[in-house]
């Protein structure tokens, strides 16, 4: 069954280097209209690598961090490519903590225009 979340993002910093650029973004995850998980993302765009040829993308990875009384929390992390232009994102559930084992290896999208993001 797929899961559908939203993304709320209250924090969003970008930290230039030599290199290329980090962008970090979170905050709040909700299942229709309840708080379930908090999210760390980290955006990672290469001079001349991510930026080349109208591509203006950068490797993402995301960790949702879910409520409740586990320490540390159930988690699930998102890898992928990340699109500036659309915000939208694509890429697969990299690991995860036992109770969401089974979205291992499933894919996800994220629509950069209403933050929903679906793994299936």
């Amino acid at each position: 069954m797929p899961l559908v979340l939203t993304f709320k993002q209250l924090a969003l910093t970008n930290v230039n280097d030599p290199a290329g650029r980090w962008q970090f973004e979170g905050s709040q995850v909700f299942q229709k209209e309840e708080h379930v998980a908090n999210y760390a993302s980290v955006k990672r765009v290469t001079f001349h690598g991510t930026d080349r040829n109208g591509q203006n993308t950068a490797m993402v990875t995301t960790t949702l961090f879910f409520l409740g009384a586990t320490n540390p929390p159930h988690n699930i992390t998102l890898e992928g490519a990340h699109d500036f232009s659309s915000g939208n994102e694509t890429g697969s559930v990299s690991a995860a903590s036992p109770p969401f084992s089974a979205h291992i290896g499933k894919t996800y999208t994220r629509n950069g225009a209403t933050n929903i993001t679906n793994i299936a």
